[in-house]
């Protein structure tokens, strides 16, 4: 199968933790955190593809893609600094990735809403976006990876 992962900013108290911060410490580990209520959680399964998307404002970009190792289990990892310490907490479960590509020139969403099947509501796009997990076609997954070997 073939998903969108979707990272907003998240604060913590004063501090806040950038989407995309929280992506490049999830896949410098090369693992991907959830929690039992994340969306789609049972649907996940090792060889399934991934695209990160980073919400939120300022943001709204396809930043990265990844394929899932292993099965979703409870993790026992050790953080190695805060923002890890703060996840790993939050997040009791995970997988191990094999990251595929950080890509140099993230895609705007603006640019390619209007090619995206999944995207009904081209108007109200943001809604898509909501849930954690996303489930999308292949057609989709290969035009935002094309439009990526592109930039």
């Amino acid at each position: 199968m073939y998903y969108l992962f979707i990272i907003n900013d998240y604060s913590l108290g004063d501090k806040v933790y950038p989407g995309k911060m929280i992506a490049d410490t999830l896949l410098k580990i090369k693992h991907w955190v959830f929690t039992y209520t994340t969306a789609n959680i049972k649907k996940i399964k090792p060889g399934d593809k991934v695209i990160i998307y980073i919400a939120g404002k300022g943001n709204r970009y396809f930043y990265a893609n990844f394929e899932i190792l292993d099965e979703i289990t409870e993790h026992s990892l050790s953080p190695s600094g805060e923002l890890e310490e703060t996840l790993f907490n939050m997040f009791t479960l995970s997988c191990r990735i094999k990251v595929l590509n950080i890509w140099k020139e993230p895609i705007k969403i603006a640019d390619i809403k209007e090619q995206l099947n999944f995207i009904t509501d081209k108007k109200n796009y943001g809604l898509f976006f909501r849930q954690s997990t996303k489930v999308i076609g292949e057609d989709d997954y290969n035009f935002i990876i094309d439009r990526n070997s592109t930039n």
